[in-house]
């Protein structure tokens, strides 16, 4: 499939091109600025342009084509105006634009709490609150939408193994892991319309998945 990944630059990001292109796919890798595509570039994806922030007009452009978006993108700066303008309304603009180009799929990237802030932590309260605004916003788009909320994330390695659920206690799962979770999701139909917690667990990523139901 032809398919976008906005955020590809970030942490999480790469490691979602990294494994579509392993598996075939042709990817159009969205990033804020030339420099910032290079690695994924080098891993054979085509950069574009696609600044959640800034340009978000660019977005429809970046999404044309594409049967399926992944929003992997989150603000750098834990600063609440920055969080609002790319984790809610750069993710908002982002579901439009993909529905604009015409796009079937999403897959949203969003954080453990985001359905419920409250319960969250509150030094990430403005976080999970801009999450939760553009998870809803996709839930009532015309997409196929999937949101998977991990939680804290790490950079340890990739282990293949997870525990998901639609609620989950607090805990922590490694970005290699969260990644696997978000594109295996693209052939599980359990996932589609559908929200969810990940966290480090035993269970390998596809069979996990295919406990949903």
């Amino acid at each position: 499939m032809r398919i976008t990944v906005l955020g590809a630059s970030g942490r999480t990001g790469i490691h979602v091109v990294r494994l579509l292109l392993r598996q075939g796919h042709t990817v159009r890798a969205g990033v804020r600025s030339k420099r910032r595509g290079e690695e994924a570039a080098a891993l054979g994806a085509e950069p574009v342009i696609a600044d959640l922030a800034s340009f978000p007009d660019a977005l429809v452009d970046a999404c044309a084509g594409s049967e399926v978006v992944f929003n992997t993108a989150g603000a750098a700066d834990p600063d609440p105006s920055a969080v609002n303008l790319v984790d809610r309304d750069g993710a908002i603009a982002a579901v439009r634009a993909a529905e604009k180009a015409g796009a079937v799929r999403f897959i949203q990237l969003s954080a453990q709490f985001a359905d419920s802030p409250d319960q969250g932590d509150r030094l990430v309260r403005s976080f999970l609150l801009a999450k939760q605004v553009s998870d809803s916003i996709l839930r009532r788009s015309s997409l196929t939408w999937t949101v998977v909320r991990p939680g804290t994330l790490t950079d340890d390695p990739f282990t293949g193994r997870v525990k998901v659920a639609g609620h989950l206690e607090p805990g922590r799962v490694s970005r290699p892991d969260v990644a696997a979770v978000l594109v295996a999701s693209l052939n599980e139909p359990l996932t589609e319309n559908r929200g969810f917690d990940v966290l480090a667990g035993e269970v390998p990523v596809g069979a996990a998945l295919a406990s949903l139901g």
